[in-house]
């Protein structure tokens, strides 16, 4: 029985290791496909910023949603059915040819990543809950790894001169295996749970604190400031920089590189140094490599992607710290903080593209360092009425 639960532990393991890949690969294509849709389309940056909006409207919906059906049937499930809508999203991402279909489909695939987030990150808690901080930073480092690999596709493809949909025709096979995992999972398990569920009594808990809230601001300021970066870099890049769309989305492709480097090793340290000195540390890191980055001159440019090693251990640090820090409602928080994750990935590159729409996008790209500077000020908060 013990070789069984441990057998289908690994699968779990895997399988939100895979998901995560997933999530990151379909999550940032669109930073290297948003210029090709402005030019294809002929869609103003406002017009833009819509439909990136609709992605994290989904994906906010979905944690609401998701938060509620993984306390009931599991995490696992959630994967399943994720797995299922992301399948279904990315052939649609493949034949589409009006602009009307890419704010359904966006949306689609935010209801996806919401379900992806929600399950993977309980699935890991819940089987590695002593090692949460490790593992949490592992499951991110295939978030890198897919996020890396989507704009190095893309711009091969694009720079072939290919349809931006070929990338998603390539990738329908890769993505149907995800679902498939979980329907094998659930075939030779026949219906036996390894996560097991607060009971009622800690689930009513009312578990909304001044912390709580701190920390689901902090979640907001740095998905906002990331996700704003992933968006529009390239197009900041390519509009502003002189880069060509190929030399931008390698430029993207090394800013994941390192988020993936920066995650793996902070797996290995963030538990030794501390959650929240290790946040500070790396947010500091953060504003002084974007800030390096943003200087004139095409030269600094070159030192925008390090700022994915600094942000790598940010999100999948502050969830284990909610984690330790709410062990009684982890489903619950998970849903409020993720659905703030989702906030942030809806405001900030709206905020970023309506500012490129009134002012341009070379002043527009460099206010997400208000988002960053937000992010420290919290952290300083919190370090104050965390300490002992």
């Amino acid at each position: 029985m013990i070789l069984k639960k441990n057998r289908t532990a690994i699968i779990v393991t895997i399988g939100a290791f895979f998901a995560f890949l997933i999530f990151g690969f379909a999550d940032n294509l669109k930073g290297p496909i948003l210029p090709v849709l402005l030019e294809e389309f002929e869609l103003s940056y406002a017009q833009g910023s819509n439909i990136l909006l609709m992605l994290y409207l989904g994906f906010m919906l979905s944690i609401l949603g998701s938060g509620f059906l993984a306390g009931k049937y599991g995490n696992r499930n959630i994967l399943l059915l994720s797995g299922l809508i992301i399948s279904g999203a990315v052939i649609g991402m493949s034949l589409v040819q009006d602009q009307l279909f890419l704010y359904p489909l966006y949306f689609t695939v935010g209801i996806a990543l919401g379900g992806i987030e929600i399950g993977a990150n309980g699935a890991i808690t819940d089987i590695y809950h002593e090692n949460s901080g490790k593992f949490l930073n592992l499951l991110a480092v295939f978030h890198g790894a897919g996020s890396m690999i989507a704009p190095w596709l893309m711009g091969i493809i694009l720079g072939k001169g290919l349809p931006w949909q070929t990338v998603y025709r390539g990738s329908i096979i890769p993505i149907l295996l995800f679902p498939l995992l979980f329907i094998f999972l659930k075939l030779i398990t026949k219906g036996e749970k390894i996560i097991q569920l607060k009971s009622n009594k800690e689930d009513k808990k009312n578990f909304l604190n001044a912390n709580l809230l701190l920390i689901a601001l902090l979640i907001f300021l740095y998905v906002s400031s990331e996700i704003s970066f992933s968006s529009w870099m390239v197009d900041y890049l390519y509009k502003v920089r002189s880069f060509n769309i190929k030399s931008a989305s390698i430029m993207l492709t090394a800013f994941w590189a390192l988020v993936m480097i920066g995650r793996f090793i902070a797996s290995f340290v963030v538990d030794k140094i501390g959650y929240i000195k290790s946040l500070i540390i790396t947010v500091l890191l953060a504003i002084v490599s974007f800030s390096a980055g943003i200087l004139p001159g095409k030269i600094f440019a070159y030192l925008l992607p390090l700022t994915g090693f600094f942000f790598a251990l940010i999100f999948p640090t502050v969830t284990a710290l909610a984690a330790v820090l709410f062990p009684d409602n982890k489903a619950k928080v998970f849903s409020f903080l993720f659905f703030f994750a989702g906030l942030g990935g809806l405001v900030g590159p709206w905020v970023v593209g309506y500012s490129a729409n009134w002012l341009g996008i070379a002043i527009g790209f460099p206010l997400l360092i208000i988002f960053m500077l937000g992010t420290l000020v919290i952290l300083i908060v919190l370090k104050g009425r965390l300490r002992p």
